[in-house]
This record gives structure tokens, sequence and C-alpha cells, in this order.
């Protein structure tokens, strides 16, 4: 291999390295609802042993006219409160169509085992157009307790909305 090639890909392994050696991943339920109804996703976080964050944060983006978060749109999960978490979320402002939120898990000493460590919480308005409403969870990042990150791949999820 040449030496270019070589160092090239020395930082690429340097780069990525703690995203691999650590593995964690979200996953976001997909719902049906209908017009009018409720529907809640569940986050879960999925790590291998003995790399399980101590924290995490993460955006979440919706669609204005299909989905409003209840309350402030984010409860905790089981595996999150037995880790003693708390969440705090932020409104990101309205972007044409979308709108979100900012969202930071932490708390406690305990690290976040694997399992549903949130559920976003929506109701449709009555008048919400029929069919998919895609929900982005991205700018995720996992914190240890040496306090360094791992940033986490986007999840998405689908909300197939139906007449009543």
């Amino acid at each position: 291999m040449p030496v270019s090639t070589w160092r090239s890909f020395s930082w690429a392994v340097l780069l990525f390295a703690p995203l691999l050696l650590c593995g964690q991943s979200l996953q976001v339920s997909s719902a049906k609802a209908s017009r009018g109804g409720r529907v809640t996703l569940q986050v879960v976080l999925t790590s291998p042993a003995g790399w399980e964050p101590l924290g995490l944060q993460w955006e979440t983006t919706f669609p204005v006219d299909r989905l409003v978060p209840l309350g402030l749109g984010v409860s905790l999960g089981a595996v999150t409160r037995a880790a003693g978490k708390s969440v705090q979320c932020a409104a990101k402002p309205q972007a044409g169509e979308s709108a979100g939120s900012k969202c930071i898990l932490i708390g406690g000493r305990q690290p976040i085992h694997n399992g549903v460590i949130a559920r976003l919480q929506f109701r449709v308005p009555p008048k919400a157009p029929e069919g998919s409403a895609r929900v982005l969870v991205d700018q995720c990042s996992a914190v240890f307790k040496d306090l360094k990150q791992t940033p986490l791949p986007a999840v998405e999820a689908v909300v197939q909305i139906r007449s009543q």
C-alpha cells in the first residue's frame, strides 16, 4: 500500500474508531394514527455491553401540518427512569413546513442500558392530510463518563395518518 494511501486510511480509522468501537444505535418505532388522535413513537437505544452512555442528545423534526407535540413532546422510557435520568427539550424554530425540538437526556451516575429511552408524543390535527408523516431523529450523540461524545446515525419513523 503506498504511503499516501496508508496515511489516508490511518486518519479515517482515527476519526471513526470511536463510532466503530462503541456501536451505539437508536431506532424509532413507526405507528398508525387517526386524524384527531394521539400517537407515541418509542426511541430505543442499543449499546454493546460496557459501552452504555451516561447521557444522550438529539434533535427531532416533524411536519407541522400533520403532527403537534403533546406537552414537551417527550417522556422518559423505562430504562432512563431506572437510571435516574431526566429529559430537557427546547423547541426549534419552525422552518417551512417542519418544526422540531432539541433534547438532552442527562442526570445521575448510572449508565443508560438498552431499551426504550424516550417516547415522542404527538397529536394528529383533525384536518391533517392523510398519508405518511416522517419524523426524523438526528444530530444524535452519546456522552460517556469521561465526557467523550460519539455521534449516532440519524433515524426516521413514519406515522401513517388515516381518516377516522
